[in-house]
């Protein structure tokens, strides 16, 4: 029983009136359902909202982390610029080495064993290049 219905039965009992009248439910079932509308309406809402506000919160964040990820990369890459190890003379020679090695693969395509000199050659320059680095030396 609807709580109107029920309600109606509960007062005709108590004042012994002995006729039950149904309720009325086109009046009342209107308001009902606009109500019911009205709450699924408000709830849906609520929901793309709370959505796109976590959208850019989400976005926010991405922007946040690559701005910091890029101001990391371009201090790192000054570091780099500034340490003593790339103004050496062994550094240069590890970069005519690569060059070297690069010239000779691209000259010997399908033969790197034939580059075998010129990789020795780099991989010394770099190993000593790593030694002077963790020295801290030049």
């Amino acid at each position: 029983f609807t709580p109107q219905l029920q309600e109606k039965l509960v007062k005709d009992a108590e004042t012994g009136a002995s006729k039950v009248e149904p309720p009325k439910p086109a009046a009342s079932a209107p308001s009902d359902m606009e109500e019911k509308v009205d709450a699924l309406v408000a709830k849906e809402l609520a929901r793309i909202l709370e959505k796109n506000q976590l959208d850019d919160m989400k976005a926010r964040d991405r922007n946040a982390s690559t701005t910091e990820l890029l101001n990391e990369i371009r201090d790192i890459s000054r570091q780099i610029q500034a340490s003593p190890s790339t103004k050496s003379p062994t550094f240069a020679k590890a970069l005519q080495a690569r060059d070297r090695v690069a010239t000779c693969l691209r000259d010997n395509s399908g033969r790197a064993l034939d580059c075998w000199s010129e990789v020795a050659e780099f991989r010394a320059l770099t190993a000593t290049i790593e030694k002077e680095f963790a020295s801290g030396s030049n």
